[in-house]
C-alpha cells in the first residue's frame, strides 16, 4: 500500500527552504522564474545560493536601477557595412560565454517599456540582439508584492505568463538558521526564537521596520555602538517600537552570566524561572558566549550540567546543542568526548524516536 504525500500551499507562499529545490527545479527544466516578495525578505539572499549550488556566475542586475541601455546595450551605425550594430553590456557577454544566473531584482519597480522590451528577449529567447546566452545560463527574477508600500509597475500578462511565479514568505526558523551560519548577533537570535515571525517581519509605513534584512543591518550595528547608543542605533535598522520592545527583552537577557555558569559558580533552577522568554535568553546567552570561550577541559562538564538544569526541556537542549555546533564545531566535538553528554544525546534521541512512533 502505497501513500500519498500531501503538500499545503499557503496563501502566503512559501519559506526560504521550501523555494529553494523548486526554484532550483524549474530552473533546470529551462523555465524563468518570478519570485514575488516584501522587501528584506531574502530573495537576493536565495539567488547567491542557488547560483553558488547550482555553479553559475551570478549576474546581480537591480534593474529598476539600470537606464535601457545598460540593460539592452546601444545600437551604432557601421559605415562600412551600412547597417546599425549592437554594443552589449559588459553583462551580456558574460552570460554568453558562460553558464549564468541572471538576476533580475526589483523587476517590476518602476519599469518602462523599454525594459520591458528587453526584458522579453532576456526571459523568453534567453539572449538581448544576436548575442545568444549561453545554453545554460538561467533567469531568476524578483519583485515586490503590490500590498508592500512599494513602488510596482503591472507586468504585461503576455511577459507574466513567460515566468514561473512564487512568493517568499519570512519564516523564523529557517531566518535562524541563517543567522547562527551567518554571525548574527546572540541577542538578535534569541528575541526571534522567542516571539517569531511577529517581531522578525512587520511591514510598516515607517522609513524603518522589522526584516530578516534590516535585523542583520541591526547585528552589525550592535558590534559598533556602546551601550547607550544601542536603542538609538537599532530604532535606526528596525524602527522604534521594534528597538523599544527589542531592549526590553534585552533587561531579561542579561541577567544571564554564562561565564560564571561555565566556570561552575552559578546555577539556574528554571523551574522557579519557567518563563519560556527567560529560557530562550539563557540558551542563547550562554551559546553566545561559547562561541568564542576558551573553555578549559575541566569545565566542560559544567556544559552538560547547564543544559541537563531542572526545567529545560529536550526542545531547549535541542536548540542550544544546534547553536553551540553551529558556532563552535570544536568546542562541540570536546562535547561528544564526556560521558554526561553521551548520556543526555541518548535521552534527548530515544524521546524523539518514541515521540515520532507514538
Amino acid at each position: 500500500m502505497s501513500i500519498k504525500r500531501t503538500h499545503t500551499v499557503l496563501p502566503s507562499g512559501y519559506t526560504f527552504d521550501q523555494l529553494f529545490p523548486l526554484i532550483r527545479s524549474t530552473l533546470d527544466a529551462g523555465i524563468s522564474v518570478l519570485l514575488l516578495g516584501a522587501p528584506g525578505i531574502g530573495k537576493s539572499t536565495l539567488a547567491m545560493d542557488l547560483a553558488r549550488v547550482m555553479k553559475r556566475k551570478l549576474i546581480d542586475i537591480r534593474l529598476a536601477q539600470k537606464d535601457p541601455a545598460e540593460l539592452g546595450g546601444v545600437y551604432f551605425p557601421n559605415r562600412e557595412t551600412q547597417t546599425l550594430e549592437l554594443f552589449p553590456p559588459a553583462w551580456v557577454k558574460r552570460a554568453c560565454a558562460e553558464p549564468c544566473l541572471v538576476f533580475l531584482d526589483e523587476f517590476n519597480a518602476a519599469v518602462t517599456k523599454l525594459h520591458q522590451a528587453a526584458a522579453y528577449q532576456i526571459v523568453l529567447e534567453k539572449r538581448i540582439g544576436e548575442f545568444q546566452f549561453h545554453p545554460e545560463t538561467v533567469v531568476l527574477a524578483a519583485g515586490n508584492r503590490e500590498d508592500d508600500n512599494a513602488i510596482v509597475t503591472p507586468l504585461s500578462s503576455a511577459l507574466c505568463n513567460r515566468f514561473a511565479h512564487f512568493e517568499m514568505r519570512p519564516d523564523a526558523a529557517t531566518w535562524l538558521k541563517w543567522a547562527a551560519a551567518n554571525g548574527i548577533h546572540e541577542n538578535i537570535m534569541a528575541f526571534v526564537q522567542t516571539y517569531g515571525e511577529e517581531v522578525l517581519f512587520a511591514a510598516s509605513d515607517a522609513h524603518s521596520f522589522p526584516t530578516p534584512r534590516s535585523w542583520a543591518m541591526a547585528s552589525r550595528v550592535m558590534a559598533q555602538v556602546d551601550d547607550e547608543d544601542l536603542k538609538r542605533a537599532v530604532a535606526a535598522c528596525v524602527g522604534l517600537a521594534m528597538a523599544d520592545r527589542f531592549c526590553k527583552y534585552l533587561d531579561i537577557y542579561r541577567k544571564v552570566n554564562a561565564a560564571k555558569i561555565i566556570a561552575g559558580k552559578e546555577k539556574i533552577d528554571f523551574t522557579k524561572k519557567s518563563e519560556p522568554s527567560f529560557i530562550y535568553a539563557a540558551i542563547f546567552a550562554v551559546a553566545g558566549y561559547l562561541a568564542t570561550a576558551d573553555v578549559p577541559e575541566q569545565n566542560l562538564g559544567n556544559i552538560v550540567t547547564f543544559i541537563s538544569s531542572p526545567g529545560v526541556g529536550p526542545e531547549f537542549q535541542i536548540l542550544f546543542l544546534r547553536q553551540l555546533r553551529n558556532r563552535n564545531a570544536k568546542l562541540f566535538d570536546r562535547l561528544k568526548a564526556l560521558t554526561g553528554f553521551r548520556e543526555l544525546a541518548g535521552k534527548i534521541v530515544n524521546l524523539r524516536a518514541s515521540l515520532y512512533l507514538s
